[in-house]
């Protein structure tokens, strides 16, 4: 088995959300990989939460654990409610070229805006933008 000491894409998304406060957990079904992250931003913040709770479902295609530099398809995130219906999507698609780094960081704003209108919170500036401050 190879030995791999690259971020997968999902590794770069789990710290761009982190950035604004959500922490999302590798999951995985049927030969699919994804993150998942639960969608309130009080939500207590364990992987359960993500799973009990409405949640986001975070896809790069099929695989979230692809190594970053194959990076291929755009970041999509998706609502469910706690019972894992499907709600809404919000987000999908990207401008082209973006690398898996771009990638990650334009779905974790996009989500972060996208969650603070849902429920009504102003969503934290990412670290990076306060450091200019």
């Amino acid at each position: 088995m190879p030995h791999h000491d690259e971020p997968t894409e999902g590794d770069l998304l789990r710290v761009e959300l982190a950035a604004y406060g959500h922490h999302a957990f590798p999951g995985g079904e049927g030969g699919m990989s994804y993150l998942i992250m639960a969608a309130h931003p009080c939500a207590p913040d364990d992987e359960d939460a993500a799973y009990s709770l409405p949640h986001v479902l975070l896809y790069a295609g099929e695989r979230a654990d692809r190594p970053a530099s194959q990076h291929r398809e755009p970041w999509s995130a998706h609502l469910h409610d706690a019972t894992g219906d499907y709600l809404t999507t919000l987000v999908d698609g990207a401008p082209a070229g973006l690398d898996a780094a771009a990638d990650a960081a334009r779905c974790a704003r996009e989500v972060a805006d996208q969650l603070a209108r849902r429920f009504g919170t102003a969503p934290p500036a990412p670290p990076r933008a306060q450091a200019g401050s």
